[in-house]
């Protein structure tokens, strides 16, 4: 039996089995994107959200009918520039009220939405050791 080739990120991939290998530690709340890079420096240019495209019924040389699977860069949308911070004001103002009635169900919801670094950089420091590498 052949050596199966030991997958890296940064990798290039040939087949879906290959993209599984890596994928196989990802859940639900990753993402997926594509990376554009500038050709001669290899410096990151921009970041693009992506869908996934499949073409049935490929022929390949030897024969073989294969589905082939693209992952397609998708226009990156315009920034919301409307001033939030009345908005930030009013819902800190009702989280206020809510906390003082022991009601954390909107706060619940808002920081279970937040990107996991983000929120743990909010606390002090001395804990982000104990949020490391926790999924």
């Amino acid at each position: 039996m052949a050596k199966v080739k030991q997958l890296m990120y940064g990798d290039k991939l040939i087949t879906v089995g290959e993209l599984r290998e890596l994928m196989q530690d990802l859940d639900d709340h990753d993402q997926i994107c594509i990376e554009g890079i500038d050709l001669e420096t290899g410096d990151v240019q921009d970041l693009y959200p992506m869908n996934l495209d499949v073409i049935e019924g490929i022929e390949l040389t030897n024969g073989t009918i294969v589905r082939e699977v693209r992952f397609c860069q998708m226009p990156n949308t315009a920034p919301d520039t409307r001033d939030k911070q009345p908005l930030v004001d009013a819902v800190i103002n009702i989280l206020a009220k809510d906390i003082a009635k022991s009601d954390t169900t909107v706060l619940d919801e808002l920081l279970l939405r937040m990107p996991f670094n983000v929120l743990k950089y909010c606390l002090p420091e001395n804990m982000w050791a104990d949020f490391e590498d926790k999924k």
